[in-house]
């Protein structure tokens, strides 16, 4: 049985056909009697076309075709831009004859005249430079560039960036040396060659890095950035070799090999030429491991500030100490100038992280069943108090880090959390992680300062690092 379609205003099937019609009209055919609707060529331009450019035809029912032929030879279609008509590029080993089109139903229409292809010889106009360094872009102009279909250096092709009729855009392959510059393209007999510069110089470049990641992680990626990176022939960590899992000119991926441990490491990447570029005491962590805040990454903002609590409290991005050992080059800086014992700065790590699986820290069987919060912190001599909240917001599930057990001194300390048990009976974070700063008590000596950086969970305490465990100097509330 027929399926039937009630137009309302207008019914649009598949892009170009538009049927025009009054409300409530009811129009009996089915969707593949409209597709398999006999398409037709009413006529083509230009008459006369070049390889690689574009012709447009044009006709009836063209936006059901799904292939194009130029005397049988196959091109591409490019655009379809209505019903009416559609536009194919000619590819480079068509010859002169009819153009075909094909419905995904079978139904053929071609059209009455042939189109005549042309094959141009491309020329280069303008004069290339002397050298030139490898990845670097040269710009040809010249006349029929659209027909080149490689340019190569010494035999070695090179990368075209860009290519219209006027412009040819190509970036210098790895053939390092004196060659031959040469461009490619066909004519009606088959493959051309013209040489357009004679010794030219290609010059190996060194790579140089813009930026290796402040700490690598087991389950994460290394990529290392930079320029010409893909001139780097192989890399290793710690002398252990690393398989490029992505290279290109402007970074290199790999993952750091599963015999390495947590530790500081050197990374060493050897490019062609003889030379290395090595990259050492980078912090690894060969362990499950999860970021909650880095200050590079998130903004102060994280922490929100209650100013009735202490009007005069300053909030910055960095502040009087110099940074934490790593991971990077910004951190949290809180000066609370009111005494109190009221919360000044909060962070609702549940609302405010940008991590997908915090919820997920105290799940059976997760991070081995010990989950570890870590955490910098320099009170800059001073005393506070640091709070952290876990699966509630009462007091029963509240923990606290204050007075002298708090103080740094005027050093960056990395703090260790066992969280498992850390809240009594509490075995889910159930969607409420929270941390709290005040200076501690209504008389409490201010300023005080605190000074954060770099929350994260791992599997156990990062003793390599210099990370203490303070899981026991937190009290509980009362």
């Amino acid at each position: 049985m027929k399926n039937i379609y009630k137009l309302l205003v207008v019914l649009t099937i598949f892009a170009g056909v538009f049927i025009a019609c009054d409300a409530d009209v009811e129009i009996d055919q089915t969707v593949e009697e409209i597709q398999s609707a006999q398409p037709t060529i009413t006529s083509f331009s230009p008459g006369t076309a070049a390889v690689n450019s574009i012709v447009t035809v044009e006709g009836t029912f063209l936006n059901f075709a799904t292939e194009a032929y130029i005397n049988d030879v196959e091109a591409v279609i490019t655009s379809r831009i209505t019903g009416e008509t559609l536009q194919i590029q000619v590819p480079n080993n068509a010859t002169s004859g009819v153009i075909k089109i094909v419905t995904e139903q079978g139904k053929e229409a071609e059209s009455a005249d042939g189109l005549t292809v042309t094959y141009p010889v491309p020329a280069v106009t303008n004069t290339l430079p002397a050298a030139g360094d490898v990845n670097s872009v040269i710009n040809l102009t010249g006349t029929d560039l659209a027909g080149v279909t490689e340019v190569s250096f010494g035999g070695t092709p090179a990368v075209i960036e860009f290519q219209e009729d006027q412009a040819l855009v190509i970036r210098v392959p790895n053939n390092v040396g004196f060659v031959d510059v040469a461009i490619n393209y066909l004519s009606s007999t088959g493959p051309e060659s013209t040489i357009i510069a004679t010794g030219f110089e290609v010059i190996l470049p060194q790579p140089t890095i813009g930026g290796f990641p402040s700490v690598l992680t087991r389950d994460n990626e290394v990529i290392v950035t930079g320029q010409d990176m893909n001139l780097i022939t192989d890399g290793n960590v710690n002398g252990t070799n690393v398989v490029f899992t992505t290279q290109t000119p402007t970074e290199v991926r790999f993952n750091v090999p599963t015999s390495i441990v947590t530790g500081y490491v050197d990374v060493n990447l050897n490019f062609q030429g003889g030379g290395t570029i090595s990259q050492t005491g980078l912090p690894y962590i060969n362990g499950q491991f999860e970021q909650l805040y880095e200050f590079d990454s998130d903004s102060a903002s994280v922490f929100a500030i209650d100013a009735s609590k202490d009007p005069l409290a300053v909030v910055s991005v960095n502040g009087n100490v110099s940074q934490p050992p790593f991971p990077g080059n910004n951190y949290y800086a809180l000066e609370m100038n009111t005494s109190t014992s009221s919360t000044v700065g909060r962070a609702k790590i549940h609302d405010t992280t940008t991590s997908a699986t915090f919820n997920n820290i105290l799940d059976a069987g997760n991070y081995g069943d010990n989950p570890v919060l870590h955490f910098w912190m320099n009170t800059e001599d001073t005393e506070m108090a640091f709070k952290i909240y876990l699966g509630g917001t009462g007091s029963a599930n509240r923990r606290s880090l204050q007075g002298a057990e708090a103080n740094t001194g005027n050093n960056w300390k990395l703090h260790a959390v066992r969280l498992n048990g850390f809240i009594p009976n509490q075995s889910s974070v159930a969607n409420v992680f929270e941390l709290r700063i005040t200076p501690g008590s209504s008389s409490a000596a201010v300023p005080a300062y605190f000074n954060f950086d770099w929350l994260i969970v791992t599997d156990r305490v990062l003793t390599e690092f210099g990370a203490v465990d303070v899981t026991d100097d937190f009290r509980p509330a009362g």
